[in-house]
C-alpha cells in the first residue's frame, strides 16, 4: 500500500496543497510547531484512526472554517481515492466518492503510527495496551468491530437505567446484559487468539532492535477464564453483571467486563514495565509497533504504511540505527524529526526529504550521501505535474 498524493483544506495549519509522496521514505524535517506532526496527524485521521492528540476534531479545523478534509490517492490494490471530512464532533470517509465506514477506510488504508504519546505504553493506562491489541484483532477479523460497537453501547445504556430513579426496568436491564455477555464474549475470545502472535511478533523485533531480554510475552489479565470457549466466557459474563449490579449502581460505572481487561509484557515470569530501563521501554514500545505492522500485513496482504512522529528525539542513537535497519524492504514510511542532521545520519532506505515550514511542505535539496536520500519524483505515475507542491 502506497499513499502516491494528499490534498489537504482547512487542516490545522497546514496550507492547502496537493503533494505527490515517495513510494518508500518520506522524511519530513524542520523546527517544532511547523506542521510535520499535522502530516502526521491527517493521515491517521483519512485512515480511520483516532486522532492522538485531541478527543475533540473540532480542534483540527482551521479558524473560520466548517470542515477540514483530507484525501490520499492511492497506489497499488486497491487503487483509488480515501477522502476523510472533518467537522465538529463528526466525520465521514470517501471511497471514490462513495461514503464508507471508519473501519472500511482503515481497510483501504492500513497504517501503523508512532507517536510520543505511545511512549509511555508499557506502564501507561490499560486502553493504551487493549486498542493495540483490538486493532490487531479487528484487522483479521473485521466482524469484531461491529461487537466493540454494541459493547460499548449497551455498556453506556445499561449503566444510565441502573442509575436513573426509582428501581431499573427488569426486561430492559436483561437486554442489555445480554448484548454485553455476547458481544464481550466475542471480544474476549479474539484478545485471547490475537495475544499470542502479536506477543510473539514483539519478541522477534525485539530481538531485531538488539534489546537484551529474551522470553517476552504478552499476558491477557482478565477476569474472564483464560481458556473458556465463547458460551462459556458469556456466562461468566452473565453472572458477573448480575453479581455486581448494586456495586455498578452505586459506582456509576461498569466494573466487570472485558473494558477491564489489560496486557502485560513479560520477559520470562517478570514485568519488563518496571524492569526495563526508561531507554529500554520506549525501544519495546517500538517493537511493538513494528510487530503490529507485521501483523497488519498478514490481515490484508499488503504492508500497512509505517508513521513515526519525532522519531528521533526519544531514542538511544544504537537503537534509532537498530531501528533504521530493521525497517522492512516493502512499504511506505513517513519519519518526522527536528533534527535533521541526526536523522539524515541513520542508514535510511531512499527515499525523499520534505521541509516543513509554516504549514508548507517543500522537497529538500540534496540529502546526506550516508542516509542515500534521492529526490520525490516530479510526478506520481498517473498523476498531472501540478500535483506536487514545491514550496
Amino acid at each position: 500500500m502506497v499513499i502516491g498524493t494528499l490534498s489537504v483544506e482547512s487542516f490545522r495549519n497546514l496550507a492547502p496543497a496537493r503533494l505527490g509522496f515517495h513510494p518508500r521514505l518520506n522524511l519530513l524535517v524542520g523546527a517544532n510547531g511547523q506542521g510535520k506532526t499535522n502530516v502526521i496527524e491527517s493521515l491517521a485521521l483519512v485512515s480511520g484512526r483516532a486522532s492522538f492528540r485531541t478527543a475533540d476534531l473540532a480542534d483540527v479545523v482551521r479558524e473560520g472554517a466548517n470542515d477540514a478534509t483530507v484525501t490520499v490517492g492511492l497506489a497499488g490494490e486497491p487503487a483509488g481515492e480515501l477522502a476523510a471530512r472533518i467537522g465538529k464532533g463528526r466525520r465521514e470517509h470517501f471511497w471514490n466518492g462513495r461514503k464508507v465506514s471508519r473501519v472500511e477506510a482503515s481497510r483501504k488504508l492500513p497504517l501503523v503510527v508512532l507517536t510520543a504519546a505511545d511512549l509511555g505504553r508499557l506502564g501507561g493506562p490499560p486502553s493504551d495496551r487493549r486498542r493495540a491489541l483490538d486493532r490487531v484483532a479487528v484487522a483479521h477479523e473485521p466482524a469484531l468491530a461491529a461487537e466493540h460497537r454494541r459493547y460499548e453501547k449497551a455498556r453506556a445504556d445499561r449503566i444510565a437505567l441502573l442509575g436513573g430513579p426509582g428501581r431499573p426496568d427488569r426486561d430492559a436491564l436483561a437486554a442489555f446484559e445480554e448484548i454485553l455477555a455476547s458481544a464481550g464474549a466475542a471480544i474476549a475470545a479474539s484478545r485471547r487468539r490475537w495475544v499470542g502472535p502479536l506477543g510473539r511478533g514483539l519478541e522477534e523485533h525485539a530481538r531485531l532492535l538488539g534489546l537484551p531480554y529474551r522470553e517476552i510475552s504478552l499476558r491477557l489479565v482478565s477476569e474472564l477464564p483464560a481458556d473458556a470457549p465463547l458460551p462459556l466466557l458469556a456466562d461468566a459474563l452473565r453472572s458477573g453483571l448480575r453479581l455486581r449490579e448494586e456495586t455498578e449502581r452505586r459506582a456509576g460505572r461498569s466494573l466487570f467486563g472485558p473494558h477491564r481487561d489489560d496486557l502485560v509484557l513479560l520477559s520470562g515470569t517478570l514485568p519488563l514495565a518496571t524492569r526495563a530501563s526508561s531507554g529500554e521501554a520506549r525501544a519495546l514500545v517500538l517493537a511493538w509497533a513494528l510487530a503490529e505492522r507485521s501483523l497488519l500485513a498478514e490481515a490484508g496482504g499488503r504492508h500497512p504504511v509505517l508513521a513515526f512522529d519525532d522519531f528521533d528525539s526519544e531514542w538511544d542513537p544504537d537503537v534509532l540505527a537498530r531501528f533504521a535497519r530493521a525497517l522492512p524492504d516493502d512499504g511506505q514510511v513517513f519519519l518526522s524529526s527536528a533534527r535533521e542532521r541526526v536523522a539524515r545520519s541513520l542508514p535510511l532506505p531512499a527515499g525523499a526529504v520534505w521541509r516543513v515550514e509554516a504549514g508548507r511542505l517543500a522537497p529538500s535539496g540534496p540529502a546526506a550521501e550516508a542516509a542515500a536520500f534521492v529526490p520525490a519524483p516530479a510526478r506520481w505515475p498517473g498523476e498531472r505535474s501540478d500535483d506536487v507542491l514545491a514550496s
